[in-house]
């Protein structure tokens, strides 16, 4: 079930809501528990739900054995939890990507195995490795009720698509009453209509910019027409994750919690280095806690410094899915980070314009790389990017004339969307009619387009 939806709007989110404020303030936890289960099991299906469960389960215990045991016991429970966890990340997302790789090189046929991937596991695994690893640190305490470690582990809002939590994310929250609050199911609703918004308004109709370049094919496409594509697509997925990542907020707020927020207008940013500390800002943050400083970090020289993000970067593009162009995507931005951590940072933070503009020049083409699997059809792409490199030189640019006056609005939309100014005045006047009304607009817009379309499923889902 998604967000985006007319079952969960209508149907669940109501039910869901009037069962967790009519029951008494000390079952919250368990009904948010028990709801959040009932919610990935009728998106995800009863074998997805019962790898959750299961992983949910060994976790707690992991907790709790790591906490009361001493020495080396304490090391050797934490392995056996993260072996778990790994474990299962590894079997249900890489394995037939290894095994279909191993067969190519010993000539094998392992097609025989296929495994579904549960919905929304890489997320939850990163934060139930997060919470065994604090617990191992004392940056937590274990949980001691499975219910509540269950309502942290498998809360709805962010189970599917993050933010990733840690355990002090929530903490507070999760061991008070949290009682109903007007002013919050208000300030969360409403923002919950702007993650809406970005996802249908934005997100869902820049789709289909992208489905019409894959009809044409992409050698055979004007250079206006190929960098129109990657600016398009480049805003659809900032829409589309960002979108979800404040529907989560806006629906843990209405819930009682407060939970991080996942985006900082990453197209303001000034260095591909910044960007990625303003995208995803929960996934940057487990790897630079739990992987880059762990293995030394800027702490021991450049030589460590660079191993230690090589490191991060190739297991960032892993992360997002089991195919080489998401290897290829990490060692491409990976590359760009070397070059400002040691040759042009501080040229980039001088020039403010020209930084920019560099910006904006390189995260379209490394979105590229991140949206094409096959990695004849990325080469095909650039060849098209960069015409005077490839073939096919005479491609008109009517295609992009065509296109643009379909979708010229909608890209104008987007980028001013990008900017500072929108939030700020979102900050200024919220909670008066100059937010509240064209919110409720925007929402029976919403409605519409989701009961007149087929439906796009977020595109984060399926990592």
């Amino acid at each position: 079930m998604s967000f985006s939806t007319l079952p969960f709007l209508f149907y669940f989110l109501p039910a869901f809501l009037a069962v967790y404020y009519i029951l008494p303030a000390r079952f919250r936890n368990a009904v948010l528990a028990l709801g959040s289960l009932l919610f990935y099991w009728l998106g995800a299906g009863t074998g997805a739900l019962l790898v959750l469960v299961a992983l949910i389960l060994v976790n707690f215990a992991a907790g709790r054995l790591i906490e009361d045991a001493h020495g080396d016991e304490r090391r050797a429970w934490l392995i056996l939890a993260l072996a778990c966890d790994v474990g299962s990340l590894f079997y249900f997302k890489y394995m037939g990507w290894f095994l279909e790789n191993l067969g190519r090189l010993t000539n094998t046929d392992f097609s025989f195995f296929r495994v579904a991937l549960p919905l929304g596991v890489s997320f939850y695994v990163f934060q139930s490795i997060a919470y065994v690893a604090d617990v191992y640190r004392g940056d937590a305490e274990a949980e001691r009720s499975l219910l509540d470690y269950a309502a942290f582990q498998a809360m709805f809002p962010q189970l599917v698509m993050g933010p990733i939590l840690r355990l002090r994310d929530v903490s507070a929250e999760l061991h008070t009453k949290r009682p109903f609050s007007r002013a919050a199911v208000e300030s969360g609703f409403s923002l919950f209509v702007v993650g809406l918004g970005c996802k249908v308004v934005l997100a869902d109709q820049l789709a289909s910019l992208w489905t019409a370049l894959e009809r044409i094919g992409f050698a055979y496409l004007s250079a206006p027409l190929a960098w129109f594509g990657a600016v398009g697509y480049s805003l659809q997925l900032y829409y589309d994750f960002a979108g979800y990542s404040l529907m989560a907020m806006g629906l843990a707020r209405m819930l009682g919690f407060v939970i991080p927020r996942n985006f900082d207008l990453p197209y303001c940013s000034r260095s591909i280095s910044e960007f990625w500390r303003r995208w995803h800002i929960t996934l940057g943050t487990w790897f630079r806690d739990y992987l880059y400083i762990p293995l030394g970090g800027s702490r021991r020289g450049k030589a460590r410094t660079a191993l230690a993000l090589t490191v991060v970067w190739f297991f960032t593009g892993l992360w997002h899915g089991a195919s080489w162009n998401f290897v290829l995507w990490g060692i491409v931005l990976l590359f760009f980070i070397l070059l400002e951590k040691f040759c042009i940072g501080s040229f980039l933070k001088k020039h403010a314009l020209l930084s920019h503009l560099y910006l904006l020049f390189v995260i379209p083409q490394t979105w590229v790389v991140f949206r094409i699997t096959k990695l004849s059809d990325i080469g095909a792409y650039f060849s098209r990017l960069f015409p005077f490199f490839g073939t096919h030189s005479a491609v008109s640019a009517q295609d992009a004339l065509k296109l643009l006056a379909s979708y010229w609005w909608l890209l104008l939309l987007a980028i001013f969307f990008c900017l500072p100014q929108p939030r700020r005045f979102y900050e200024k006047h919220r909670g008066t009619l100059l937010i509240d009304l064209p919110l409720f607009v925007l929402f029976w817009v919403c409605v519409y387009f989701i009961a007149t379309s087929s439906g796009n499923a977020f595109l984060y889902s399926r990592f």
